[in-house]
C-alpha cells in the first residue's frame, strides 16, 4: 500500500516501509544485469559484449546507427554489423549506450514513451559528463570513470521508483518538471522523502556497492565532501543547463562528442577547486 493511501501511518515511514518490501520492488532488466556482468568480468572480450548486446534488436540497431553517424563515420563507410559498430565505437562507448538503452526499454516507468526517452537521455547525459569531467581533472586525481558513469546513469532512479512503486501519477504531477531544491522540497512534502533517498534505499536493496548508493543520495547536495559526489552534482547541473531539451540517447551521444562540449565542461571546471 502506498503512503498516499495509508494516512494512518506517518508519511515518511509509510513510504520507507513500502520501499523496503523487497518482494514488491521492481528489478533491473535482465539485459542490463547481463551487460554489467560482462563488463565486470576482467576476462570478457569484445565478442562477449557483442553476444550480450545482440540479444536485443533495438539496442543493436541504435549502436549501429550511432556508429554510422558523421562523428564516428566521417568517410561515409557504414558499419554493416554489430561487431563492426562496436569496434568503431570502442568498448566504453558501446557499453554506455547499451546499458542506457537496456534501462530505457526494460525498466518501464508510468509515463509516455517520449517522456521515458527524455528521462533516460538525461540520465545517460549525466553519466557521460561524469566521464568527461574525469578526463579533464588534474592527473593527480585518480578516479573510476566507469563507476562515475554508472552513478550518473542511475542518479535519478529514485524518481522512477516513486512512479513505479509509490505513486503511479508521479510523472503527471506539476513538480515532475522541477529540478534541484524545488524538486526535493516538493517530493518531501508529498511523499515524506525525496528521490535521492529513495534511490539510495533501493540501490542498497539491489546490492549495489556503498559508494554508488551514497553518491546517489548526495547528488543534489552542493556541499559534498567527496570529489566523486561533487562531480556527480556538477554533471547534473551541466546537463540541466546545456542539454535540457535532449530527446533521446542517440542525440546525447552526438552532442557530447562535439569538441565544443569539452570546452563547456572546461569552463565549468575552471570555477571549481578539485
Amino acid at each position: 500500500m502506498s503512503p498516499l493511501t495509508n494516512p494512518a501511518k506517518p508519511l515518511r515511514q509509510s513510504t520507507i516501509d513500502t520501499l523496503k518490501n523487497v518482494d514488491s520492488l521492481p528489478t533491473l532488466p535482465d539485459l542490463f544485469l547481463h551487460i554489467q556482468a560482462t563488463l565486470n568480468n576482467p576476462e570478457s572480450t569484445l565478442q562477449d559484449l557483442t553476444q550480450a548486446i545482440e540479444r536485443d534488436q533495438v539496442i543493436t540497431a541504435t549502436i549501429v546507427k550511432v556508429a554510422n553517424s558523421s562523428y564516428y563515420n566521417p568517410l561515409g563507410k557504414p558499419a554493416s554489423s554489430l561487431s563492426f559498430a562496436i569496434s568503431r565505437l570502442g568498448r566504453t562507448e558501446t557499453s554506455s549506450i547499451a546499458l542506457s538503452m537496456a534501462l530505457l526499454y526494460g525498466f518501464s516507468i508510468p509515463t509516455g514513451i517520449a517522456n521515458m526517452r527524455r528521462f533516460w537521455a538525461h540520465a545517460f547525459a549525466v553519466g557521460q559528463i561524469c566521464r568527461k569531467i574525469c578526463i579533464q581533472l588534474p592527473e593527480h586525481i585518480q578516479l573510476n570513470p566507469d563507476q562515475l558513469f554508472l552513478s550518473g546513469l542511475l542518479h535519478d532512479i529514485g524518481r522512477a521508483i516513486l512512479g513505479i512503486r509509490i505513486d503511479p501519477l508521479y510523472f503527471e504531477q506539476d513538480f515532475s518538471n522541477f529540478n534541484g531544491e524545488e524538486l526535493i522540497q516538493s517530493e518531501q512534502k508529498t511523499y515524506g522523502l525525496d528521490h535521492t533517498e529513495v534511490g539510495a534505499i533501493v540501490l542498497q536493496q539491489w546490492g549495489f556497492p556503498d559508494e554508488i548508493y551514497q553518491l546517489i543520495q548526495q547528488h543534489h547536495n552542493n556541499n559534498n565532501s567527496t570529489i566523486e559526489a561533487r562531480i556527480l552534482y556538477l554533471a547534473d547541473n551541466i546537463t540541466h543547463q546545456h542539454l535540457s531539451n535532449i530527446a533521446n540517447i542517440e542525440e546525447v551521444e552526438i552532442q557530447t562528442r562535439d569538441p565544443n562540449f569539452d570546452e563547456i565542461i572546461k569552463h565549468h571546471l575552471e570555477k571549481e577547486h578539485f
